[in-house]
């Protein structure tokens, strides 16, 4: 479980749920004729940015543990 003692890691789960969840807002409530879904924008930026940091989490290298005494 190294992952959850990575804060990238941590941060791209929170914004991974709160993206997801206003991009549901935004489906199940479209906007009215002519604006433009704030909703979706956000609910957009925040997933990419949870895929971003769930990414950098993932595929960074990490050092090796240290030998047990």
């Amino acid at each position: 479980m190294r992952l959850l003692e990575d804060l990238r890691f941590i941060i791209g789960l929170l914004f991974a749920i709160l993206g997801l969840l206003v991009l549901g807002a935004a489906l199940l409530h479209p906007p009215a004729a002519g604006t433009v879904n704030a909703n979706l924008v956000g609910g957009l930026a925040m997933t990419v940015f949870a895929a971003l940091m769930l990414a950098l989490a993932v595929f960074s290298p990490r050092p090796p543990p240290p030998p047990e005494s």
